[in-house]
């Protein structure tokens, strides 16, 4: 599976950063990524499947960063940095690297440094 990319251009009425909206926006992009524009309308079943894959893969990168986290000791969006620095080094796909975590097919610490007692 690979990640879906797509743009979202977020505009408010308050100058400044999204502090308390930043996961709304995230969780907006994700969605926008996943649709895109065809000839053809869209089923759906074709949309349902599609956001239970995504929902699905965000979900096993999740746990993936908080095995990490818990395995080097360090913060969940450090945590969340380590794996994807791995696939981009290894040119392999996010969701194959979190699969691999949380399949235990591959070791924590193959992604991050262990926890320092």
């Amino acid at each position: 599976m690979s990640a879906p990319w797509g743009g979202l251009t977020l505009l408010g009425y308050r100058v400044g950063a999204l502090a308390d909206d930043v996961h709304l926006a995230q969780a907006l992009a994700d969605s926008a990524a996943l649709m895109h524009w065809s000839i053809e309308p869209a089923r759906s079943d074709d949309v349902i499947t599609r956001v239970q894959s995504a929902i699905s893969g965000k979900a096993l990168l999740e746990i993936a960063k908080g095995m990490i986290a818990e395995y080097a000791d360090v913060s969940i969006p450090e945590a969340g940095q380590l794996p994807a620095g791995y696939a981009s080094r290894h040119r392999v796909s996010l969701a194959e690297t979190g699969h691999a975590l949380v399949s235990r097919s591959m070791k924590p610490t193959v992604i991050g440094p262990a926890r320092k007692a």
